[in-house]
């Protein structure tokens, strides 16, 4: 019991419950989040964006600016919304040594079924001097979802820098070129 103004005084445990609850709620309000650990939605959206390309793309953009190094810079990182279910984005790299400027392009997009994706990924997966393995990634798709695709698939050119890939339901369309 605490004393005020020589008065005991007892806190009651639904009043303490109340307080409590007007905090969490407080919070929430702000735009706060009390878990921290969500991850991207891979459903398809009935309506706005895509949680997953939007994840994807906010995962690419934050490992673009912390991996340059002392031969590179990140010079340029855009994104252009298509539609609610397709996204591409620009990044530009200068190779200070060489001056040479890198310029990647990923198309993103997140199709209804995975059938679906599969079908589009097996009618666009062709390269004309051979076929790589599609193994530049943009993102980590566990680290995004939480959970390991059912359907992974990757094909690109000879040298790996033009392809094309498939996790579940997102495919995703890589070019390369240099300035």
């Amino acid at each position: 019991m605490q004393e005020v103004d020589g008065k005991k005084m007892q806190l009651k445990p639904i009043a303490a419950i109340t307080v409590l609850l007007l905090v969490v709620a407080s919070l929430s309000v702000a735009g706060c989040s009390v878990a921290s650990d969500s991850k991207a939605s891979t459903d398809y959206p009935t309506s706005g964006r895509s949680k997953l390309i939007e994840g994807a793309v906010e995962q690419m953009r934050s490992q673009s600016s912390s991996s340059d190094d002392y031969n590179s810079k990140t010079q340029a990182f855009t994104v252009n919304w298509i539609s609610n279910t397709q996204a591409k984005t620009h990044k530009e790299v200068l190779e200070t040594d060489t001056f040479r400027v890198r310029v990647t392009e990923y198309t993103f997009t997140h199709f209804p079924s995975t059938n679906d994706a599969t079908t589009y990924y097996t009618s666009h997966a062709h390269y004309g001097y051979g076929s790589g393995s599609f193994s530049q990634w943009p993102f980590d798709y566990y680290k995004l979802t939480g959970k390991a695709p059912t359907v992974h698939n990757g094909n690109s050119d000879t040298f790996g820098v033009n392809g094309i890939g498939q996790y579940d339901a997102l495919v995703v369309e890589q070019t390369y070129n240099e300035k």
